[in-house]
């Protein structure tokens, strides 16, 4: 018997030996030895790293964007210096350390991190990592030009960023987070003007302080007397989340990508009486429309334009970075459809309780309640709104949007309509298409036309 026992704990052991080894070889597969990436006076960019018995090694993140559209005449060379899709190929040396050298890259804040065989894997020997919706990537900036003003300069003066919850009546979010920033030499004897800045619908409130450096373009610019000392409210506009992920007490899922149960007018609805309200009572604010601005991308640019629309006597700067000016989601037909589907599941989950609570049945209830709520009505009638919004013009209305962004079309359909209707607006079209590169550079652009008296 003692035999027969010892028998299958040895077998048992092995198996775990073997389960294990086999663990280490995949994740020896995604660790990175050695990795180092050197930014070159010339300002090319050498990445040299250790992958022990990787079949491919690619670049990821916002450093291979740039290598592919600075390689996009070399069509000679495609096929072997750049991978499929945003990913840059790196080369094979001897079996296990793979390099690549880029072209001079633009002078900006890059993000990079490592495809290994399908995995993605940070570089260990860099410290600087950033989160961009549910990926993480290293990051290092390229001085000498726009990047210079997202680095942390020592010889200028810093605000400073506070967390801040507040009071909030959305379902089943009684606490909501924003991020503020308030500026060098902040004297609460002074008051200051006020820029709401929002995200897109894959980030939260702190994704403009971390991909979009806010914090030090304020702290570059204030000091260069580029723009004018103000503070700047980042609040989450994900309408089922209280705050980032793994700092939401009532949301503990991952981020993702599309954020649907924020287009049906909730956050909206509650910017004004939550968020507004909420920092002119608690911080020494300049509480009018002439020292208001909003702005924001992408999601946030629709939610810039919608909040400003119904509001028009509240905010005299409005911004739309890349902005989605056309809620599909909204439309009569969407909501039909919406609405439909979500009696449906109601009506199966009484006989299967568990299709209603889990996976696409529970977000087709919840996404019904939300289009049964009665904010969606704040999409309606927008020519009418910005007539009203425009019979006192806003002092700067600004559209800023990239030649090969997917809602180029949208936002010319929006210019067209502003310039039918003789409405003013600055518009500043530029390269590139939906990314952070453009996002920061409109932000750039949009600070000095603040709050000029």
């Amino acid at each position: 018997m003692n035999a027969v026992l010892g028998g299958m704990k040895y077998r048992k052991r092995l198996l775990l030996c073997m389960i294990a080894l086999l663990c280490g070889i995949f994740m020896a597969k995604a660790q990175t030895f050695g990795s180092v990436l050197t930014l070159n006076r010339n300002h090319t960019v050498s990445v040299s790293a250790r992958f022990h018995d990787a079949d491919d090694v690619y670049l990821i993140g916002s450093l291979a964007v740039e290598i592919k559209r600075s390689n996009i005449f070399t069509m000679l060379k495609i096929n072997k210096v750049l991978g499929k899709d945003n990913k840059v190929s790196l080369d094979d040396e001897d079996d296990s350390v793979w390099t690549y050298t880029s072209k001079p890259l633009p002078s900006d804040f890059y993000t990079y991190a490592f495809d290994v065989d399908g995995v993605d894997t940070l570089d260990k020997s860099n410290a600087n990592q950033v989160r961009d919706v549910d990926t993480w990537y290293n990051w290092f900036i390229i001085p000498g030009g726009v990047g210079d003003y997202y680095a942390d300069r020592s010889n200028v003066d810093h605000g400073k960023v506070e967390a801040v919850w507040y009071p909030s009546r959305l379902s089943g979010l009684p606490r909501r987070r924003m991020m503020v920033y308030t500026p060098p030499r902040y004297d609460r004897a002074r008051r200051y003007p006020v820029l709401y800045l929002l995200h897109g619908s894959g980030g939260d409130e702190k994704s403009w302080l971390t991909l979009g450096r806010v914090a030090q373009i304020m702290d570059n610019m204030i000091a260069e007397h580029k723009c004018q000392p103000m503070i700047v409210v980042m609040p989450n506009e994900i309408a089922d989340r209280a705050a980032t992920p793994g700092e939401d007490p009532y949301n503990n899922t991952p981020a993702k990508g599309m954020a649907i149960e924020s287009m049906f007018g909730t956050v909206e609805t509650a910017f004004l009486p939550e968020v507004v309200n909420y920092i002119d009572r608690h911080y020494p604010t300049l509480a009018d429309k002439a020292h208001r601005a909003i702005a924001g991308l992408s999601l946030g640019g629709m939610h810039a334009l919608y909040i400003s629309a119904n509001n028009p006597q509240s905010f005299d700067y409005v911004g739309l970075f890349s902005a989605q000016v056309d809620n599909k989601f909204a439309s009569p037909d969407h909501l039909r459809k919406i609405r439909q589907t979500g009696n449906q599941v109601s009506v199966l989950g009484d006989l299967i309780p568990a299709l209603s609570r889990k996976g696409l049945g529970r977000q087709a209830v919840q996404i019904k309640q939300y289009v049964d709520s009665g904010h969606v009505e704040i999409y309606d009638s927008l020519d009418a709104k910005l007539q009203q919004q425009f019979a006192v013009a806003p002092k700067l209305y600004y559209i800023a949007i990239g030649s090969s962004d997917f809602l180029l079309k949208d936002n010319n359909a929006l210019c067209a309509k502003l310039a039918a209707a003789h409405y003013p607006y600055v518009y500043n079209p530029s390269e590139g298409g939906h990314e952070w590169s453009n996002w920061r550079k409109y932000l750039l652009d949009f600070l000095p036309r603040l709050f000029k008296e």
